[in-house]
């Protein structure tokens, strides 16, 4: 397909590129999750950019491995439950 060629994108492309993250992350509901991976087994530019994205989070993770330090951790931990139980 060249680039001409390309279909413009759709409301069930942006739904799709909106939820791509919490696809990724796990954390869609079944009947969300399999809406989405239909749409990506048929829209080549959502899929693309679904491999993007999973190459791009593969990228981080390898590159993160510094850890925080423990008095920063416990802060931010502490933030955490906070905000959750507010």
């Amino acid at each position: 397909m060249e680039m001409g060629d390309r279909p413009q994108c759709s409301d069930e492309c942006r739904e799709a590129l909106r939820r791509l993250g919490a696809l990724l992350d796990g954390e869609l509901g079944e009947v969300t999750q399999t809406k989405l991976e239909r749409h990506l087994a048929d829209c080549e530019p959502c899929t693309d950019r679904r491999d993007f994205e999973e190459g791009f989070r593969e990228l981080v993770r390898r590159g993160c491995t510094d850890q925080a330090p423990p008095h920063l951790r416990a802060r931010i931990l502490s933030q955490l439950d906070e905000t959750v139980t507010g």
